[in-house]
C-alpha cells in the first residue's frame, strides 16, 4: 500500500475524523482569542485590565473545580445512559449550589482576599461576577460531557466557536466604547452565559431523557455509586487548578511591578491558546475512545500510543520556536513593550511542552479508577508548587527565577503522570 493511500485510509477512521471535528470548533474558539490579542493589548492596560482579568479567570478556574465536583466526569464513563442522565442532573445541582453558596461566602471574606492580593479598586465589584461565572462554566461543561458520551463532536464545536466570538466582540465593544469597566471580564462572562444556554437547550432539545424525571431514590444511588469521583477526584482537580494559578495569585502579591502579572498571564494564555487547538481536540476525543477500549478490550494501549506520538511530533517543532526566539516574537506582534511577556513565554516553554502531551493522556487515571493515587500526587503537586516558588523568592526575588523553578518541577511532574498511564493503558491486569 502507497503512503498516499495509507494516509487515506487513516484520515477515514473513525478517531481522526472526530479530532478533525472537534478541531474545527477548537481552532476557532482557541484562534480568534490569539488573533484579537494584537488589538486588546493596544486597547487594554496590562495592570489596570489584563491584571484583574487574569484573577478573575484564577477565581473562577478554582471554584469550578469545586462545583463541578467531578461528577461531571462520571457523565462520560457511567456504566449506562440512565445513570449518566441523573449524574448529569447531580453535577447541576451541585453547581447552584456551589453558586450561591459562594455568593454568601464574598460578603464575609471579599474585602480581605481582594486585599492580601493587592487587587485593584475596579476588581472590588467585577469579583462579584464569580459564582455566576462559575454556575455558567459549570452547566457547559456537564452537557459538554453528554455530548461526548454520545460523540456529538459537532454539536459541542459549534458551541466552541459561538463562545469565541461573542467573547472576542463584546470585549473588543466593551474595550472600545466603555472605558470604566472592566471590559475582557464582561466579555468572557457574556462568552459562557450565550454558550451554556445554546449547548444546554440543544441537548434538552434532542435528547429527550434529560427531561424525565429522577426520583430522589436514583440520584442517591448513583451519587453513592460515582462517589470516588467525589472523595478524590475533587479534591485533586481543587489542588491541580489552585496550584496552576498559584503563580497569579504569587504574582499578584511578591512581583515587583504590578504588570508582571498581566504579562505572565498574557504569555501564558497566548502560549495555551494555539497548543490547546490541537491538544484539546485530540483529547476529547482520546477520552471516549480510550474508555471505549478499556471496557470493551480490556486495554487502551494502541490508542495510548497513537496519540503520544500525534501529540510529540505537533507539538515539538512551535514548542521550540518559542523557546528559542520567545522575546522576538512577541516584540513582533504586540510592541517592545511586551517583550517581557516573550521572555516569560520561553520559561513556560519547559513544563508546556510535557503539558501538551502528558495533559491528555493522564485521563488514564479516571478510566482505570486511579484517583486515589491521583489525589496523593496532587498533594504533591501543590506543596513542591510552593516550595519551588518559596525558594526561587528567597534566593533570587525575580520572577524570572518563580518562573523557572515552576516550570521545572511541573515538568518532572508530568514525567511521572506519563509514565504511570501509560502503565494503565495496558490493562486492567497491570494497575
Amino acid at each position: 500500500m502507497s503512503k498516499l493511500s495509507l494516509l487515506r485510509n487513516r484520515l477515514k477512521e473513525d478517531f481522526v475524523k472526530s479530532i478533525f471535528t472537534v478541531l474545527g470548533g477548537s481552532t476557532v474558539s482557541l484562534v480568534l482569542p490569539l488573533i484579537s490579542s494584537f488589538w486588546l493589548v493596544r486597547i487594554y492596560d496590562p495592570a489596570m485590565d489584563f491584571t484583574p482579568y487574569a484573577l478573575f479567570a484564577a477565581f473562577c478556574a478554582a471554584v469550578t473545580a469545586l462545583a463541578n465536583s467531578h461528577y461531571t466526569t462520571a457523565i462520560l464513563v457511567a456504566d449506562n445512559e440512565r445513570e449518566s442522565a441523573s449524574v448529569l442532573r447531580l453535577t447541576l445541582y451541585i453547581n447552584i449550589i456551589i453558586a450561591i453558596a459562594g455568593s454568601l461566602l464574598l460578603i464575609f471574606i471579599r474585602q480581605p482576599l481582594l486585599k492580601f492580593l493587592n487587587a485593584s479598586t475596579s476588581f472590588y465589584l467585577t469579583v462579584w461576577l464569580v459564582p455566576f461565572t462559575v454556575l455558567l462554566m459549570g452547566i457547559n461543561a456537564a452537557f459538554t460531557q453528554w455530548a461526548y458520551r454520545f460523540k456529538k463532536y459537532k454539536r459541542v464545536a459549534l458551541n466552541r466557536m459561538i463562545q469565541a466570538v461573542i467573547t472576542m466582540v463584546c470585549q473588543t465593544v466593551f474595550g472600545l466604547y466603555f472605558k470604566n469597566i472592566q471590559g475582557l471580564i464582561l466579555g468572557f462572562v457574556a462568552g459562557q452565559l450565550i454558550a451554556s444556554m445554546v449547548l444546554s437547550f440543544k441537548c434538552l432539545y434532542n435528547d429527550k431523557q434529560l427531561l424525565s424525571p429522577v426520583p430522589v431514590a436514583e440520584l442517591r444511588k448513583d451519587a453513592t455509586k460515582y462517589n470516588i469521583f467525589f472523595r478524590f477526584q475533587t479534591p485533586a482537580d481543587i489542588i491541580n487548578v489552585f496550584t496552576q494559578q498559584l503563580p497569579g495569585f504569587l504574582l499578584s502579591k511578591y512581583a515587583a511591578s504590578p504588570s508582571d502579572l498581566g504579562f505572565y498571564g498574557q504569555a501564558y494564555r497566548l502560549m495555551v491558546a494555539p497548543g490547546s487547538i490541537i491538544t484539546s481536540a485530540i483529547s476529547d476525543v482520546f477520552r471516549q475512545r480510550a474508555d471505549q477500549d478499556y471496557k470493551e478490550k480490556g486495554n487502551a494501549r494502541e490508542i495510548f500510543r497513537r496519540t503520544t506520538k500525534m501529540l510529540f511530533l505537533i507539538m515539538i517543532v512551535p514548542c521550540l520556536a518559542v523557546a528559542i526566539a520567545g522575546p522576538w516574537i512577541f516584540t513582533l506582534f504586540f510592541g517592545t513593550e511586551w517583550g517581557t511577556a516573550g521572555v516569560y513565554a520561553q520559561i513556560l516553554v519547559i513544563m508546556l511542552l510535557p503539558k501538551f502531551i502528558v495533559s491528555p493522556l493522564s485521563y488514564m487515571y479516571i478510566i482505570a479508577r486511579k484517583q486515589v493515587e491521583d489525589f496523593y500526587l496532587h498533594i504533591y503537586i501543590l506543596l513542591s508548587t510552593i516550595f519551588s516558588f518559596y525558594i526561587a523568592y528567597k534566593l533570587y526575588g525575580t520572577t524570572e527565577k518563580m518562573l523557572l523553578f515552576f516550570s521545572i518541577n511541573y515538568a518532572m511532574i508530568y514525567f511521572i503522570y506519563f509514565i504511570r498511564a501509560h502503565k494503565f493503558s495496558k490493562g486492567k491486569s497491570t494497575v
